[in-house]
Order: structure tokens, then sequence, then C-alpha cells
């Protein structure tokens, strides 16, 4: 839209340029260069060498986003064959990433202050999901990191320490109640609400948890801490007769992360303080096939995909599959919200061999306690549980006449509350 300028506007305009008239004839070019073709390429005007002072140094970019009302950052985050670690993707002009300065192409390498571009994509995605309703997220866009990567240089040097590697983290704790409490109590410093350090009382369940004393408490059972009151807390402690989980930070370094402005969320947790992981199962097909069922049962976080019915001697045994695991991811992939028929997809496409992300069944319970996805957690090798079968490869073909989802010659029924894949045809 053009917005045409008011009579008064015009009027100041036309009495702002009657005064430059008057004194434009006084200004004098001072610096004057003439050029002399004799001079030829000494001549400083006609120097086309190139500077080689004149590209600027790799240098990160931090975008602060906040979930827009749908509660999404509006972009995708993408794990390439051609790039190395994570990449922008599909920015949602007029979102919130967009306005937070995030473009497509940007190599991302730092949330909330922890450096995140070596690490599995699953558990990097979980990170961004569970951060909140703010982000912090440091990038480098596709030209610089392409600069950085032919001067063998690592993305971590541009990028300033917002936590030292020796900075302690949060840790979770589950808390059983053996009778007379869970042998800790809270108290708010100041009487300001959030800021709870805990008093753990000596020989307690607590203690024998690990819970340091004097600790700061940041979440209960998945919940927030942060600006709650104490007769909040004290309700949401009696909610959980049986057991509690929390998320606390040595209160020596709560300082650390406060300087910093690096926000304190689950997504920082200590991986060793878990009670439960997950287990990376890589599977090679056989001649009768993968030898498991996979089912859509109810589960606590409402629906999910579960191992069921392995055959003793198959490939999914060999694997180290277990009863009743639920599956979280395929060949990378997350499969969490996915349809049943499109994970039986995915299994199918991969030919030959898969690789299966699962949790054990008290494992996904304690996820489902806290909130959180166990991907948020996953890592490639260093703690999930990795497992291999290698039995000799055989393309089984599925019988005629299926029309339905299958793998390895798998019928599929539907009933009202599951879907079964059969291992074999009876």
């Amino acid at each position: 839209m053009y917005f045409a300028p008011s009579k008064g506007r015009q009027q100041k305009s036309k009495a702002r340029m009657k005064k430059y008239s008057e004194i434009k004839d006084d200004l004098v070019l001072t610096t004057r260069f003439l050029f002399n073709p004799k001079l030829g390429i000494d001549n400083p005007a006609l120097c086309l060498g190139e500077d080689t002072g004149s590209r600027p140094e790799p240098a990160a970019r931090f975008c602060v986003l906040r979930k827009d009302a749908d509660g999404d950052f509006a972009f995708h985050l993408s794990k390439e064959q051609e790039r190395e670690g994570h990449i922008v993707r599909q920015v949602v002009p007029g979102g919130p990433a967009y306005l937070a300065g995030l473009r497509d192409g940007d190599q991302l390498l730092q949330i909330n202050g922890e450096y995140v571009h070596e690490q599995d994509y699953l558990r990097v995605v979980q990170k961004i999901k569970y951060s909140g309703s703010r982000v912090s997220l440091g990038v480098l866009d596709e030209a610089a990191y392409e600069r950085l990567r032919s001067s063998h240089r690592s993305p971590a040097s541009v990028l300033p320490s917002f936590l030292p590697d020796s900075c302690p983290r949060p840790h979770f704790y589950r808390v059983k109640n053996e009778g007379r409490g869970f042998g800790f109590t809270a108290s708010a410093t100041g009487g300001v609400r959030g800021t709870f350090l805990l008093q753990v009382e000596e020989g307690g369940p607590a203690q024998k948890t690990g819970v340091p004393h004097g600790s700061r408490l940041l979440e209960v059972n998945g919940e927030s801490t942060i600006s709650i009151t104490m007769s909040q807390l004290t309700k949401k402690l009696q909610r959980r007769s049986s057991h509690v989980v929390l998320l606390v930070l040595e209160a020596s370094v709560w300082d650390i992360y406060e300087s910093h402005g690096v926000p304190l969320s689950a997504a920082l947790a200590e991986t060793s303080s878990l009670p439960y992981r997950t287990r990376k199962l890589h599977l090679v097909k056989g001649p009768q096939g993968y030898g498991f069922l996979l089912r859509q049962e109810k589960c606590p976080a409402g629906q999910g995909q579960f191992l069921r019915e392995i055959d003793p001697g198959l490939p999914a045994e060999d694997a180290g599959m277990r009863e009743g695991d639920r599956l979280l991811g395929v060949n990378g992939q997350s499969v969490e919200g996915l349809e049943h028929e499109d994970i039986v997809s995915m299994i199918q496409e991969s030919g030959k061999q898969v690789t299966l992300i699962g949790i054990s069944n008290e494992g996904d319970k304690f996820f489902s306690e806290i909130g959180l996805s166990p991907l948020l957690f996953y890592e490639e090798d260093t703690h999930s549980e990795c497992t291999n079968a290698t039995q000799t490869t055989t393309d089984t073909q599925s019988g005629p006449g299926h029309t339905e989802p299958q793998v390895n010659a798998d019928s599929a029924k539907t009933h009202s509350t599951s879907t079964e894949i059969q291992k074999n045809e009876e």
C-alpha cells in the first residue's frame, strides 16, 4: 500500500529542499582523484586484485524462538546425507523461527547453550521439542559453515563457551516412599516462590537414591517448580504416595546457569542419572523373517507400538529384543505419533535389515510419569544398549492375495483396540 504524504508534510519537505538549495553551493568536494591511464593497474582505482582480508570470519547467530498460538516454532530440522549435523529447513515466513532470524539452510550448532552438532538427530529434535515455550538456538549460515569446513575448523570454535564442560548438569532421581515419606523436606530461600532447596534426611529414601543435600529442586514428576508456592509443591508431592521423580541441580552451580542465560529444563539432564535407557537393536532378516510381532496397544501416553511374541532363535531374539518393549524409532526416525500402517511400511521398505529403537515397559512408564519422550536422552552409541544379529539373509516373498500391511509374509489383522502383524503364515 502506498501512503501519500499529508499537506503539512509536503510543506515541510519543500522548506527542507529550499534550505538545502541555499547551502549546497557551499559544499566542497575535499577529496578528488584524477584518473591517469598511464599508471595502469598501479592506479588504485583500477586495482582488481582480490582483497583477501574482506571475507568475514564465520560467526554464529543466536536466535531466541517463542512458540506461536498453535504451540509451534514453525520450522523443520533435517538430517541430510550431503551435509553433517542438523540443518534448518522449511522456515515459515512470518513464523516464530523466521521472526527470530532463523533461515533455510542454517546449520544448528547449539540449543540453550549446549553444543549439539555431533549429537544424534533424534535426541536433538527432542531437545527442541521439550525446551518449553522458548528455546535459544545457535546457528551458522550455510556459506559460513562451508568456509569453516574448508578451513578444517570445528564448528564449536565459533561458539562462545556458554557452559563449561565440567559444569554439573541437572539429575533425575526416583525416590520411593518406604512407609515414612520420601526422606526430604523443601524450603523456599527468602520465601521466594520457586526457589526450593532440599534438606535430605540421613539414611532416608532420598539419600539412598543419591539426592544431594541442599540441592535446588527444578521439577517434580515432570512439572516445573520454578514459579510455584510452597503450598502448591506440597500438593504435588502428596499426589504420589509410592514414589516421586525429582529433577534437581547442585545449588552451587545455579548462578552459572543464571549468568549465562541458559534455561534449566529436563533437556539438559545428565543421562547417567536416568534409571532407564533406550535400546538399539539391529536385525538382519532370516529365512523366516524377523521373528516378532508388532502390535498397537494402549499405553500411558495414549497409543503405542509394542514388540510381542518373539520367536526363539530368530533375528529378533538374537538381537536382544525383549517381550513388551515399546518401539520408538525405525532406522533413525522417530515413530512416535505415527500410524501403525506407516510404521509397518517403514520396516518393509528397509529391505533385508532394520535398526529399531525401543525401551522396556518399565522405562516407558517412567518417562510417561515425567512427561518426556525417552528419545530426548537417546545417544547413538554411548549409552544405548546396542546388539547385532548377523544371520544369513534371504528374501522371503509375501504370499498371494495379501494387500494389507505386511512384514516378511505377515498378514495384518485389525481389532477394535489393537493392530497385529502376524509373523508367519500357518
